[in-house]
């Protein structure tokens, strides 16, 4: 055998080998309590958000992509603004963690309220506390809080798979071994939603994923958020989480069921100074 041949059977050999799982400095996790404190620990790291993405949204409302400017802090405090292919407003949400306001430019109206599951579901087509959106915007995996959990190693998806278990409920978590983060997140047993991160880019001395899919299968819904330019635990605006109505849009109140309480009234501006 000539040295060119032997150079590309040897490259083709290396290239069937399977690669060498990778490890974090504390090496293999074989207890399920230590790594799910790892991923607490993990996802306790970003507290803000800011920057551009684009929103895919695929559900029984409608489906498109839209330009999407976003400030998110936790535990609850949310700005999100859409934008049309064009670059015309679409909508806003706006909210506090306790009360929350959403702009629709189709109709020049503005709800207003609690910032229930069901009101903030006017921005999104799904059914999410605002703790939980900021949660999942950052990153994050809403944990279900286990009475009893597993741990193996995936050697063949190079993973490990915690699985926490409550009553009817499970939940499974694929974690990157290296890094601790986790990359999927499945929940069977009640209703609920999948996620998955993807595109992992470290930014500075944190990992972040790219991007954010999120599936509730039940509601035919799909939402994939890809980020663009952003920049994590910086000081957050806190101007952009104050609820005030544009001028001139209709203004209609909502209890926490997202009912209409009454008539809408219209924005007026603030009065001038000295008036």
């Amino acid at each position: 055998m000539n040295r060119a041949a032997a150079a590309i059977f040897l490259a083709l050999l290396c290239s069937a080998c399977p690669k060498r799982l990778e490890f974090g400095p504390e090496g293999r996790i074989e207890d399920a309590q230590t790594l799910y404190q790892h991923v607490q620990e993990r996802q306790g790291q970003v507290v803000n958000l800011e920057g551009d993405s684009k929103l895919r949204v695929d559900s029984p409302q409608g489906s498109g992509t839209l330009s999407t400017f976003l400030s998110i802090t936790r535990p609850g405090l949310i700005h999100l603004e859409t934008y049309d292919f064009f670059n015309r407003p679409v909508a806003s949400l706006v909210s506090d963690g306790t009360r929350f306001g959403v702009y629709q430019a189709q109709g020049n109206t503005y709800f207003q309220g609690p910032a229930s599951p069901e009101n903030v579901s006017r921005f999104l087509p799904i059914v999410l506390p605002s703790e939980e959106l900021v949660a999942v915007m950052l990153g994050q995996v809403p944990l279900l809080p286990p009475e009893s959990m597993t741990l193996e190693l995936n050697e063949k998806e190079r993973v490990y798979v915690l699985t926490l278990v409550r009553g009817a409920a499970t939940q499974t978590l694929r974690v990157d071994p290296r890094h601790l983060r986790v990359v999927k997140s499945e929940v069977r047993g009640v209703p609920g939603y999948d996620l998955a991160f993807e595109d992992f880019k470290q930014r500075g001395e944190l990992l972040f994923p790219g991007k954010v899919i999120l599936t509730a299968a039940q509601a035919d819904t799909k939402l994939e958020l890809r980020y663009t330019e952003i920049t994590l635990n910086g000081r957050p605006d806190l101007t952009l989480y104050e609820l005030t109505a544009p001028e001139g849009a209709k203004v209609v109140d909502v209890d926490a069921r997202g009912r209409e309480l009454g008539g809408g009234a219209v924005s007026q501006p603030p009065p001038a100074p000295g008036s």
